[in-house]
């Protein structure tokens, strides 16, 4: 997101005649002609109850936009948002004929009809003062928006969108051509580490493949790859992948397989480096062989975790293992060894205290951004915001036994993936990133805010889930709810982890409220209560 920039120039002017269309919810509009001279300010009503007051503030004229950004296409939609500061709580607002509540701070937040000619004309006034601002968007109509919702943070840094080649023409091979993964990394555990493939061109991740891994190449579509796995297909990007002229040999799985207990648990399967996707649920693990039929032989050592395996043909070019657990299993890492023998190591739970749950964990406490991260109307960083919270989140689970790293302290930037390569690294039982929200381009404000957590791995459902109640209970706002994202924090897979989403900051009184150091105690509390209730969960399960 864009730092404020001033935009106003200041005149002692009167206002002449106004019309004044609909304001935005839910503080009543203003409607009617303007009488002669500077309009009253219109008292800001908060969107929702239960958060502090917004503090007042007194202070010169000047209006600054945050939102839109500097540079942004006309929208595609009849109506959209904008949002910023006039410097004090005692003004009025008017944005194209549309008088706008003004926050006892300053800020404001407005949600208007696009104008015609593609320009905002804002106007504030405080007693004989006047200052004005405009704001026009780019003449290419139809173009996308710039604005981005916070969960931007989806970009993985195995994403080689941006170094694609130019697309070229598409090209379907007679045969299926040999490739192989060359652009990742040597095992999947942190999530952005392996080369994703996607379902369809544009679709969301689902297979995840380290460098070695060997493809059957079907065509080439821009800067894609169409890739056979067995009936279905996946879509991988061509950097990623080393193309040859060759055929594509299909894999053999030798004839052993076998699943062992004990510390770190594994399935080895001697499967020729072929694709490969693993999924786990409260049932266990299961690992899908693409190309492959049944092995000979499958074998099992049980113990009071790994209670059992089997191996089946879904169709007659996949192989799998299921791999049966006596309770949710706390991650997993894959990766080929030797001559392509696939090995996948189960994380078993940690020991966990039912009365004193955080005692002895390993938390990792992502405090998000920067780089990136939303700006709020009166110019407070979502950076800083996440940091503050992040710093007591720690401060608390260290008093409550829990062993505690943070990816940062300071106001640093951070590189996305290095994020959760930390808490791999460190082996972390868990992964909480901390942010605060921002509104994508299509969102009405006014309905499309509230408090919500994000999960991709399955075994993280449930870690979401905790933390959502309590900051929901904490916030007072709408309850989104725990979601599924493709986002880099939450993609490891050897840990659960979740990405919180607090607060909005665009919307006046939750970026106050993210400047009072007694709400972000009670927000740090309901992060730390969220964790406890979560460990409490997996006891005995």
């Amino acid at each position: 997101m864009t730092v404020p920039r001033p935009l106003a120039r200041r005149a002692a002017l009167p206002l002449g005649a106004l019309l004044l269309a609909a304001a935005c919810r839910p503080t009543p509009p203003v409607s009617g002609p303007v009488p002669s001279g500077p309009p009253a300010p219109v008292a800001y009503t908060p969107l929702t109850a239960g958060l502090p007051p917004i503090p007042a503030v007194d202070g010169p004229l000047a209006i600054r936009l945050v939102a839109p950004e500097p540079g942004e296409a006309r929208p595609r939609r009849d109506s959209t948002f904008l949002y910023g500061s006039v410097g004090t709580g005692d003004a009025a607002l008017v944005i194209n004929g549309a008088q706008v509540p003004v926050a006892p701070n300053g800020a404001f937040l407005a949600y208007l009809p696009v104008p015609a000619d593609g320009t905002w004309r804002l106007a504030a006034f405080k007693g004989g003062e006047r200052a004005e601002a405009s704001y026009t968007y780019r003449a290419d109509a139809g173009a996308p928006s710039g604005a981005q919702a916070d969960t931007a943070t989806q970009a993985a840094t195995t994403d080689t969108s941006a170094a694609r080649p130019a697309p070229a023409a598409s090209e379907a091979f007679t045969a299926p051509r040999a490739g192989v993964v060359t652009r990742s990394g040597d095992t999947l555990a942190t999530g952005s580490d392996a080369i994703y493939a996607r379902p369809t061109p544009t679709g969301p991740y689902r297979w995840f493949f380290p460098r070695g891994t060997r493809l059957a190449l079907l065509e080439r579509r821009g800067g894609q790859y169409r890739v056979r796995l067995d009936t279905t297909v996946a879509w991988i990007d061509t950097a990623n992948v080393r193309a040859s002229a060759d055929a594509a040999q299909l894999p053999t799985v030798g004839r052993a397989v076998t699943v062992t207990a004990g510390a770190a648990p594994e399935v080895r399967i001697p499967a020729g480096f072929a694709p490969f996707l693993v999924t786990a649920d409260s049932a266990g693990v299961h690992v899908t062989v693409y190309g492959a039929s049944a092995a000979a032989m499958l074998n099992v050592t049980p113990d009071d975790f790994v209670t059992g395996a089997g191996q089946s043909s879904p169709s007659p070019s996949q192989y799998r293992v299921d791999v049966a657990l006596s309770r949710w299993p706390w991650g997993y890492k894959a990766f080929y060894e030797g001559e392509g023998t696939l090995v996948v190591r189960i994380r078993r739970p940690p020991r966990i205290d039912a009365a004193d749950p955080l005692r002895g964990i390993r938390i990792v406490v992502d405090p998000g951004h920067p780089p990136a991260g939303a700006t709020g109307p009166t110019g407070f960083q979502e950076k800083d915001a996440n940091l503050a919270i992040g710093l007591r989140v720690a401060e608390r689970l260290r008093a409550a036994g829990a062993i505690v790293s943070m990816t940062r302290t300071t106001d640093v930037s951070v590189e996305l993936g290095a994020r959760p390569a930390q808490a791999v690294r460190e082996n972390a039982d868990l992964l909480i990133s901390i942010h605060n929200n921002a509104f994508g381009a299509e969102a009405n404000p006014f309905r499309d805010h509230g408090t919500s957590t994000y999960w991709f791995q399955p075994f993280s459902t449930d870690l979401c889930r905790a933390l959502d109640r309590q900051i929901a209970a904490a916030t007072q706002i709408p309850d989104l709810g725990a979601k599924w994202g493709n986002l880099a924090l939450v993609r490891p897979t050897w840990m659960p982890s979740c990405l919180t989403e607090s607060l909005f900051m665009p919307i006046p009184e939750q970026e106050a409220a993210l400047r009072d150091p007694g709400f972000l105690d009670r927000l740090a509390d309901a992060h730390v209560r969220g964790i406890a209730d979560f460990l409490r969960m997996r006891v005995n399960r």
